[in-house]
């Protein structure tokens, strides 16, 4: 029951119109909210970023040493370049606990699957308090995660150096 010129059609009484008001209201006031909590969650991630101590890999031991033996690690059956002397960035967050967190792999040379077994890898890493940090501040900082690597010293670092970060931690927090 339209205006015959392509407009929806018009409620028949006041009641009609004013729930169809109230409808839209209500859409209007979930999307409102949703932008709010949205701006809200973003500007949360943004204040921790800034409060949390950035430590470049060379001097996170200062910060936090590792105290894994060994490592827990998921390793796909098949996939890509699993063969390939490969290297992978990984920023992540190490808590006032010492566990990882917002474990982020940043690029994989080569690309493929060996990216689940890198943030596997630092899933699993424990830490304690390094000498400059004995109160136990939360950092961010990065690791290379290498596989494959030949062992001619200098073949193993032009692939490991594919992988530095040469710009952290702008950008990557």
């Amino acid at each position: 029951m339209g205006t015959g010129h392509g407009h929806p059609p018009r409620p028949r009484d006041a009641r009609a119109r004013f729930a169809s008001h109230s409808l839209r209201k209500d859409a209007i006031a979930r999307i409102i909210i949703g932008a709010v909590l949205a701006l809200a969650a973003t500007a949360a991630i943004a204040a921790v970023g800034r409060n949390i101590l950035a430590v470049q890999p060379d001097l996170r031991n200062d910060y936090w040493v590792m105290t894994n033996t060994s490592l827990d690690v998921d390793v796909p059956n098949s996939g890509v370049n699993l063969g390939k002397p490969t290297c992978s960035a990984v920023t992540y967050m190490i808590g006032s606990d010492g566990v990882t967190r917002d474990v982020v792999v940043v690029k994989t040379i080569p690309a493929g699957d060996l990216e689940t077994v890198a943030k596997s890898a630092v899933k699993d890493m424990h830490y304690v308090p390094g000498a400059k940090n004995a109160e136990g501040r939360p950092v961010f900082t990065y690791i290379i995660i290498p596989f494959n690597l030949p062992t001619d010293p200098a073949a193993r670092k032009r692939i490991t150096d594919a992988c530095v970060l040469k710009d952290f931690p702008r950008g990557y927090r």
